[in-house]
């Protein structure tokens, strides 16, 4: 007996978990080796003393977290045996279960981790069971579908699209088909998903299908993740627009041009037909940039470009921005003699209305040159090059600004590239130098001021050229702005240096070009000039043409009010060449009329030239204008000039232009 009883007891304390007793008294009975080695604080009959009689099993010392020193015992009552007195009389099995407590707790925390994950996913993403039921979906699918809230969870498609907005009820038809068509596939499958919403916005998803078969081959589970790709393909599809249009003006840009163009040459090559090319610019562009900003530059840029395509679309010309202010033109079926009267034509019809600004309203001229297919080239990089290269002569024929491409304008390009970088060259190595002519009283023949002269000691003497040659290219470079500033504070100096040396308040007069009029930096560098020469403000004169105040009166007259602050003089050069010169007259303070010597020149013999002059000058007295007659090459014409009442001389038979040192003997000398 003695042996069975020790033989149980090994048994018991063979067991893992401690088993625990208790006597009718309720006191505890540690009955097995593990309830023996139970902690002093797990406090057993704390443990059992909530114990109601319950014969289920439940879980005891359960805490919120489990630390490492915190156990978890699932509670068995094993029984009780019927006789009061026996000892024990209940028997309690206290398994120890915080193995499987940590790993659930860890479970929910991974499932609690993996749900804000999914949550914070931009991607809709949905998992659906095998009959479509939704068994899961993450935020961004509730919210696309309008979902949060209601009662979504185990409803399939056709559920949720009478559950929902009825505008999703196409959607939700098309992602039950879609999920068929990768059921049906049995691996993943992508396709592309378009959703409307209320509001009536369509958007697109990149959708990923995975369908999840049991172990039996059954439809388990389909898992659903789609990408928003909407602004993706719109990006997409505006940078494919960029690679064809130009951004500002959406006319082709450059690219496409040259390629579209050499595939309707060639077309029109098979049908032995003829076509032209023609590249125009505005003129003096740079100085709405300079005068009003890009975004007013940007402004006429787009004008420009409208009624390019609109000419575009009525002659079914193909139309292109090539870069900044420059824009190209193919035109199938011009024979070469009609191609000045068509693009001349055209020219004119594009520039006839005023471009609109923010606040006023500019009159602009532009030029073009012409290349012909292929008599000058098949190439249509080639015929761009050419039109260029006659654009740009066509910017000196302000009157008609038209011209053909010949042989001899690329000889002409090379060399004014060359020009220009001999110029840019030139103005940092000091090889621009001044000459003066001087002016002459009408009264006392005496000198009383100077015009001073840019000239150009050209490095290479194969560039060596007048200022009628290099002084347009320093303005369609910009380098006028420059240069210009350096011939105003140059010759301010030297006249002042003459005032201290001869007591004599010479006259010194510049010219202005358009360029430099528009610049915004024009006013400054007066002052500047002035500053550093020391000469009174009214001994400096500034020449103006009218060329220079057409462009843009609103800006001409905004720096030349600054100007006028300052006090330096203001003259109106060339006066009768141009078409409204009276209105130039009335609007801007000019001091001083200046003839232009073309009227001088036949003043003798050509009536109408005489009568002319005779009329600026009455016209200038009434004014009460100074009048300086040019070009005054014999003393016949200074006569006459007197006698109808100028007040001033200038030309060969007062004085050749000439460098400084040869001018001082000459101040304060009289002739009469």
């Amino acid at each position: 007996m003695m042996d069975r009883q020790h033989d149980i007891l090994h048994w018991l304390d063979a067991l893992p978990d401690p088993l625990v007793g208790r006597d009718a008294d309720g006191r505890l009975q540690l009955i097995n080796q593990a309830a023996r080695a139970m902690p002093a604080n797990s406090k057993l009959e704390r443990m059992l003393s909530d114990w109601e009689g319950d014969a289920s099993p439940r879980l005891v010392s359960h805490p919120t977290s489990i630390d490492a020193d915190c156990r978890v015992y699932r509670h068995l009552h094993l029984g009780s045996h019927p006789d009061p007195s026996a000892t024990p009389r209940e028997l309690h099995l206290l398994q120890d279960v915080t193995g499987e407590k940590r790993a659930e707790l860890a479970l929910a925390e991974t499932e609690r981790l993996v749900r804000l994950l999914i949550d914070a996913s931009p991607d809709v993403i949905v998992i659906k069971d095998g009959q479509g039921g939704w068994l899961l979906a993450n935020q961004a699918a509730l919210d696309l579908f309008r979902l949060e809230g209601l009662p979504w969870w185990g409803r399939d498609d056709d559920s949720l699209a009478e559950l929902t907005e009825p505008t999703f009820r196409d959607a939700f038809y098309f992602c039950r088909q879609s999920d068929e068509r990768a059921w049906k596939a049995n691996e993943i499958h992508r396709e592309s998903e378009v959703i409307k919403s209320p509001e009536g916005d369509e958007q697109v998803f990149d959708t990923i299908k995975q369908p999840v078969l049991d172990a039996d081959g059954r439809r388990h589970a389909m898992i659903v993740i789609a990408r928003n790709i909407t602004a993706q393909l719109r990006a997409q599809a505006e940078y494919e627009d960029l690679a064809i249009h130009d951004e500002l003006t959406h006319l082709y840009n450059r690219r496409f041009f040259q390629i579209e163009a050499q595939r309707r040459l060639d077309e029109l090559g098979r049908e032995n037909r003829h076509a032209a090319v023609a590249v125009l610019d505005l003129d003096r562009f740079r100085s709405i940039n300079d005068g009003h900003g890009h975004e007013e530059g940007d402004r006429v840029i787009r004008q420009m470009a409208d009624r390019l395509r609109d000419l575009g679309a009525k002659q079914d010309w193909l139309v292109a921005r090539l870069a900044g202010d420059e824009f190209a033109i193919l035109g199938a079926d011009i024979e070469p003699s009609d191609g000045p009267e068509v693009f001349g034509g055209a020219l004119r019809e594009l520039m006839r209305h005023s471009f609109e600004l923010e606040t006023t309203n500019l009159i602009l001229t532009a030029s073009t040159g012409i290349a012909y297919w292929p008599a000058h080239s098949r190439h249509i990089a080639q015929l761009l090059t050419q039109a260029d290269a006659a654009m740009f002569e066509a910017k000196k024929n302000e009157r008609e600004p038209v011209a053909v491409f010949s042989p001899q304008l690329s000889e002409r390009q090379v060399w004014r590239s060359e020009m220009l970088g001999a110029l840019r060259d030139s103005l940092e190595n000091d090889r621009f130098h001044l000459v003066y002519q001087i002016q002459q009283d009408a009264l006392g023949l005496a000198v009383t001021g100077v015009e001073a002269l840019l000239r150009w000691s050209a490095h290479d003497p194969q560039l060596q050229c007048g200022p009628q040659d290099f002084i347009p290219f320093l303005e369609q470079s910009g380098l006028i702005v420059e240069v210009g500033g350096w011939v105003m504070t140059e010759s301010a100096c030297q006249a002042a240096e003459w005032g201290r040396e001869t007591d004599e308040a010479i006259t010194v007069s510049v010219n202005v070009s358009s360029v430099q009029l528009h610049a915004p930096c024009f006013a400054n560098r007066v002052s500047r000039a002035l500053e550093i020469s020391g000469l009174p403000p009214e001994r400096l004169e500034l020449e103006l043409t009218e060329t220079a105040l057409v462009h843009d009166p609103e800006q001409a007259a905004t720096m030349l009010g600054a100007v006028r602050k300052l006090g330096v003089k203001l003259a109106l050069d060339d006066f009768g060449t141009g078409y409204s010169s009276l209105s130039y007259l009335k609007r801007f303070s000019f001091d001083r009329l200046k003839i232009d010597q073309g009227f001088v020149r036949d003043i003798l013999g050509d009536r109408n030239d005489l009568e002319i002059v005779r009329a600026i000058i009455a016209m200038g007295n009434a004014l009460s204008l100074e009048i300086i007659a040019e070009g005054v090459e014999t003393a016949e014409q200074r006569d006459l000039l007197d006698a109808l009442g100028c007040h001033s001389f200038q030309g060969y038979l007062i004085g050749r232009p000439t460098h400084a040192d040869a001018i001082l003997p000459l101040l304060g000398v009289r002739l009469l």
